[in-house]
């Protein structure tokens, strides 16, 4: 049975981004996402009326995936201090991975044309993390928005410094396992990120 309604558009912007991440914005087609698709030139273009928008409904699409895939560092574990670990943990295993770290190059080499793409690609790689640790802290540690933000802020920036640019420039290929979501993601020693922890948050001690 063929596909259809938000069933069908899904597989054609997940087909998009698939085609994207292997040959850029230039060089993909909307011959050929159709055909990754399984789907019909004419019917892509019922759903997108251009590979511009196509384009941006890809990082519409991963801000969703990151919403749901990172989830809250309350569902890692009850103690706070685990729990921090573990999302830390998770959030580096993903934009470690190869297959984001594509795509937010790719985001980069966009950005001049699709600067509301990038935004977005910002969004869920970066801020909805900080996010979600800041109101973390604010809950379990009673302190006010701002103080738990600059320490949200500090911990991400001391944990992507400089592991995250030397992967982002290909300065690195770390021992990794395979994923179909992610590609090649990074096996995370927790260790440091726990040491990072401590050092910012010392009440956690």
């Amino acid at each position: 049975m063929a596909k259809r309604g938000v069933e069908l558009r899904n597989q054609m912007i997940h087909a998009a981004k698939a085609v994207f991440l292997e040959v850029g914005f230039e060089r993909a087609s909307m011959d050929r996402i159709a055909e990754h698709a399984n789907t019909t030139k004419r019917t892509l273009y019922a759903h997108f009326i251009s590979k511009e928008n196509l384009f941006l409904a890809v990082f519409d699409l991963v801000l969703e995936l990151q919403l749901d895939h990172l989830k809250e560092p309350a569902d890692y574990a009850t103690d706070t201090e685990q729990a921090l670990v573990l999302f830390c943990a998770h959030f580096l295993e993903t934009i470690l991975s190869s297959k984001p770290l594509r795509l937010c190059r790719l985001g980069i080499t966009e950005a001049e044309r699709f600067p509301q793409g990038s935004v977005r690609l910002h969004e869920a790689l970066f801020e909805t993390a900080q996010a979600r640790i800041a109101l973390f802290l604010e809950s379990r540690l009673t302190i006010e928005t701002g103080v738990s933000q600059q320490l949200a802020q500090l911990l991400l920036g001391q944990l992507l410094y400089p592991r995250y640019t030397r992967a982002l420039f290909g300065l690195v290929e770390p021992t990794a396992s395979w994923s179909d979501d992610l590609g090649a993601s990074p096996v995370i020693d927790v260790t440091p990120i726990r040491n990072t922890i401590v050092s910012i948050i010392p009440v956690l001690k």
